[in-house]
This record gives C-alpha cells, sequence and structure tokens, in this order.
C-alpha cells in the first residue's frame, strides 16, 4: 500500500468519528433540551424555545455534564413548583434512576469521550505523521477503538432518547383525555380558597367526633369570605356547599338525624386529607 493510501486510510476514520461525535452530540442535545420542562400553560412555549436555544450554544462537555448529573443518585429532587398558582402549572422531568456505581462509570465513559473528542478536532494534526505507514496504522487502529467506544455511548442514548419520547407520547395522550381533564377540575377545586377554608372550619369547629355541621361552616365563610362564597357557581359550578363538598372528594359528609325528627348535615376531613 502506498503511503498515500495510509494517509487516506486515516483521513477517511478522522471523519467518521467526527461524524459520530456529532450525533453524539446531537442525542445530547435533544435529551437535555428536552428532558425538564416547567412552567405555567401561558409560558410553556416561550421557555422551551428559549431552553432548546440555550442548549445548542453549549459545548459538549457541559452537555454531558447536565446529562449525567440528571442520573446523579444524589442530586437534589426538590420540586420548582410556585407557591401560588393561579394557571394550569406544568412540570415535566425525565430521569434516568440508576445506582451510584453505574453513574459514576458513566460519567467517567462520557467525560474520556469529551476529552477525546477535543483531541481529534484540536490536537490530532500535530501527533500526525503523514510521512510514516507505521504511525498511520497506529492512529487508525486508535481511531478504530475510538469508534467503538462512540458508537457505544450512541446506541445507549438512542435507548434513552426513546424513552424519553415515548414518555412525552404517553403524557400528550394523557393531557388530551377527559380523565385528564377532571383531574385537572378535580386538582383546581382542592386548591381553591373555599375548599382551604372548609378545611380549616372543619378542624376548628368540629365536635369530639371529628364531624362539623355544614350550616356553621357556611356561616363563617360567608362572614369571612363573603365574596368567595357568592362566585361559588360561577368559579366552580356548583350552587351549595354540600355540592362543592362532595365534589371536593377530600371530605366525608354524614346526615344526622336531629333530638326532633329533623336532619342536619355534616362533614369532615377524610383519612390522610
Amino acid at each position: 500500500m502506498k503511503n498515500e493510501e495510509f494517509v487516506d486510510d486515516v483521513l477517511r476514520r478522522v471523519g467518521r468519528n467526527v461524524v459520530l461525535f456529532q450525533q453524539l452530540e446531537q442525542l445530547l442535545k435533544f435529551i437535555v433540551a428536552n428532558g425538564k420542562l416547567a412552567g405555567f400553560a401561558s409560558e410553556l412555549k416561550t421557555l422551551k424555545e428559549a431552553q432548546e436555544s440555550k442548549v445548542n450554544k453549549q459545548t459538549m462537555g457541559t452537555l454531558v455534564g447536565q446529562y449525567v448529573e440528571n442520573s446523579n443518585p444524589e442530586s437534589d429532587k426538590q420540586s420548582t413548583e410556585p407557591e401560588e398558582i393561579d394557571e394550569i402549572y406544568f412540570s415535566f422531568s425525565f430521569r434516568i434512576e440508576c445506582d451510584d456505581d453505574y453513574y459514576k462509570s458513566k460519567n467517567e465513559a462520557l467525560a474520556q469521550l469529551v476529552t477525546e473528542r477535543n483531541d481529534l478536532i484540536h490536537h490530532l494534526l500535530p501527533r500526525f505523521d503523514m510521512k510514516s505507514p507505521q504511525n498511520c496504522k497506529s492512529l487508525s487502529q486508535e481511531l478504530d477503538e475510538q469508534s467503538d467506544k462512540i458508537r457505544l455511548e450512541i446506541n445507549h442514548l438512542k435507548a434513552t432518547t426513546k424513552s424519553l419520547i415515548d414518555g412525552r407520547k404517553i403524557l400528550a395522550t394523557y393531557f388530551q383525555s377527559e380523565e385528564a381533564r377532571k383531574d385537572l377540575e378535580l386538582s383546581f377545586l382542592k386548591q381553591s380558597p373555599l375548599i382551604l377554608m372548609l378545611g380549616d372550619i372543619a378542624t376548628q369547629i368540629s365536635r369530639e367526633d371529628g364531624w362539623a355541621l355544614i350550616s356553621s361552616a357556611g356561616q363563617l365563610i360567608k362572614e369571612h369570605a363573603p365574596e368567595e362564597f357568592a362566585q361559588m357557581k360561577k368559579k366552580h359550578g356548583y350552587s351549595s356547599l354540600k355540592k362543592l363538598i362532595q365534589a371536593s372528594d377530600i371530605f366525608d359528609i354524614y346526615e344526622e338525624v336531629t333530638p326532633k325528627g329533623g336532619t342536619r348535615i355534616l362533614y369532615k376531613l377524610k383519612a390522610g386529607c
């Protein structure tokens, strides 16, 4: 084989590995950009676009750090949900659950590939002796071994990407369902000022057996939150506290016979609420 052929062989392998590194980087960008999103419904599109723009400008080293940290068993998983919510708040997070050994090995493998990628792009030429067949052979073997390592991580990232896409499809299907609509309505109802007040009242004026009179609760709400009470039908679609309490699914209701033969309606928080 002529010396030029040895050189061309190395250059083909260099080009192949550069393309493989780019493929690896694109997969990392997709996972990092789409693996976590949180915000109010009205700002989700803007947040997503800003997140994608930011990720597209990041280096491979930064991408690897963010990707690996998302599988860190010791990372903080605290919720970013705001204290006050006055519209639909969406939060999606995709994590790779693993043990400490896997996390460390994956961190080391990807960090090594970042070093090798930088070396390939910026430092290969000084050690590439195009006049030496032996140097060309050595570099070709090194590039083949590097190719195998990149492909291994690409296959892993492809599987991770598929899981992420499948998860988003499941979530999208759920949000388009009647079940999701009912769940959202119930969630808003449970966080409404009226329901929160009813919960407080139930614990403050309850009898020894835990039950509280709905009529007494109504009187207190009319006194301390007249506007909320007046807008109950408009905001929630229920014309009485009894119907509102039943719809919230966090209270038990009980009709009790009075000593004079009448009835009174009582309620209390369900166990665990």
